[in-house]
């Protein structure tokens, strides 16, 4: 079910996620300064997957890449044996989320409007006792566990790139020295190639995951979604909703887009179903 400028169900959506009980809450706002949302969510809780992309180029181009990612990828997902239940074929993912971005590249060399728009793109495949994630560009994979908020995804963004390559010790002294924090060293559908960053994590009963565009983390520290998170732990509506209202209130100068992911045992998503 894919989102753009909806803000969701009342209930999380349930899913079996190959065979891990999953709750799944998803929100995408247009933020206080933009006129259109150039961000898309999605997800399929019974397959187990979510996807989030955040938009970008002229006129109304951002839109039409974030859509394409989040629609083409979900449906060919969904259709692609290996891929779509059981066990991922890594190497199977990989050519379908390749596939996509060339379709998004394919579609922009026949629309004159929409010629160099590209979108990020973070990926994530429940199965089993594992999650399966990608990303491109500079949108976020957060995981909360045991009261510890890690950031699985590294942006690709320049500023990241200079700091890799031991230019600058840390983003802070980058950008202090000027580089802009916005640009992008990937993004998906702006070549007819991209380079996807795919990895496995183990899932552990209470994990609570959270995909974001820069609307979010751009206007909230990290520490400020860890409380996020931690406080409203329990109720994924009320966080999500949170989210957003925070973000908008520190100036919203962004489309902000959330996807929540709660791993539950069998017994919290009996009492979460009643």
């Amino acid at each position: 079910m894919p989102l753009n400028g909806w803000r969701g169900s009342k209930q999380p959506s349930l899913g079996q996620g190959g065979h891990v009980e999953l709750a799944v809450v998803m929100r995408t706002d247009t933020g206080v300064v933009r006129q259109r949302n150039e961000d898309a969510v999605g997800a399929d809780p019974d397959a187990g997957i979510v996807i989030l992309a955040d938009g970008m180029g002229g006129a109304n181009a951002g839109d039409v890449a974030s859509n394409l990612a989040v629609n083409l990828l979900l449906n060919r997902l969904l259709d692609t044996p290996g891929v779509a239940s059981g066990p991922v074929d890594c190497d199977q993912l990989r050519l379908t989320v390749q596939e996509v971005n060339s379709a998004i590249y394919s579609a922009a060399q026949e629309m004159p409007e929409c010629k160099g728009m590209g979108t990020t793109l973070v990926l994530g495949m429940f199965r089993g006792n594992d999650l399966i994630y990608g990303h491109v560009g500079d949108s976020r994979l957060y995981r909360l566990r045991g009261g510890e908020l890690e950031m699985l995804t590294r942006d690709h963004s320049l500023v990241e790139e200079l700091v890799a390559q031991e230019v600058f010790s840390s983003t802070e002294e980058a950008r202090r020295s000027g580089v802009p924090g916005s640009v992008l060293s990937r993004a998906y559908g702006i070549f007819p190639y991209v380079e996807v960053d795919l990895e496995k994590t183990r899932l552990e009963t209470g994990d609570l995951y959270l995909l974001c565009t820069d609307g979010l983390n751009g206007m909230l520290s990290s520490n400020e979604i860890h409380e996020y998170l931690m406080a409203g732990d329990e109720d994924l509506e009320q966080t999500a909703d949170q989210l957003i209202e925070a973000a908008c209130e520190k100036g919203g100068m962004d489309n902000v887009s959330v996807i929540l992911v709660r791993v539950w045992d069998d017994k919290e998503a009996e009492l979460l179903q009643q």
